[in-house]
């Protein structure tokens, strides 16, 4: 019996030199348009290569960015800045206390981390009353308004009440009087649906936390006094030190 011989398999034997031919042929392209821009354009040349450098190694961008020189013809684009929260709320409320004279009523500041208001007796409360005065109220509207704004930046809100001290107070009323007004101011905040009412706290101070002489009428005068410390989200701080820390940058 004649073997037949078997056939050896056919097909597939040229294709990976297809793929080897197209790709030589694609970089020797590639080299003659490379040539071609070099001769004729060496700053369009070297932006293709620097291009083509960054997209295999991403250092290359952070040195290529950090080598740029500022094009002194190149025009300026004003763009503006985005405000932190809490310096927002402090802009509003400088911005009401300049147009409405109240400077002298109404201390304000701030610090990367909170923002102080202290409002003096004579805007918000009338002799041993807590009841609000109409230009407190209308403070704390504006107030109202600029937490409603930045809600998300805000940690907390101490609200404290202050007395002075006079010869013929008792005691006890005296507290009670600064407890009564911190709660006035906290509850007219939360009535206008500001911010989580979770985030306010009231405190009573009464005559123990004097900044300025008992023995006179303009001392008493500055002792009696409400006092808002609006902290920063994550910046809880001792309210106790912010007021010496106001104290101490603004002699008041």
């Amino acid at each position: 019996m004649t073997k037949r011989k078997r056939k050896k398999p056919r097909g597939g034997g040229a294709s990976w030199l297809e793929t080897y031919s197209d790709l030589v042929t694609l970089l020797l392209t590639l080299f003659i348009m490379l040539y071609s821009m070099s001769t004729i354009d060496a700053v369009k040349y070297q932006k293709l290569v620097t291009a083509m450098t960054i997209g295999f190694n991403p250092q290359a961008l952070e040195d290529t960015v950090k080598n740029v020189e500022p094009d002194p013809n190149a025009e300026e684009i004003d763009i503006p800045l985005e405000k932190e929260g809490i310096d927002e709320l402090y802009n509003t409320l400088s911005n009401y206390i300049q147009k409405n004279n109240l400077q002298n009523n109404v201390l304000i500041t701030k610090s990367e981390n909170y923002v102080f208001i202290r409002f003096a007796d004579n805007i918000t409360f009338d002799g041993y009353s807590y009841i609000l005065k109409d230009s407190g109220k209308e403070i704390l509207n504006i107030l109202a308004d600029g937490l409603k704004l930045v809600e998300e930046h805000i940690e907390e809100v101490i609200i404290a009440g202050h007395t002075a001290e006079v010869q013929q107070d008792n005691r006890e009323i005296d507290r009670n009087l600064s407890t009564n007004r911190a709660n006035t101011v906290l509850r007219y905040l939360e009535d206008r649906n500001a911010i989580n009412p979770a985030k306010y706290i009231a405190i009573g101070y009464g005559l123990y936390k004097p900044i300025a002489d008992n023995s006179t009428a303009d001392g008493r005068a500055e002792n009696r006094r409400v006092e808002i410390f609006i902290s920063k989200k994550g910046h809880s701080m001792d309210y106790t030190n912010v007021v010496d820390e106001v104290e101490e940058t603004t002699g008041q």
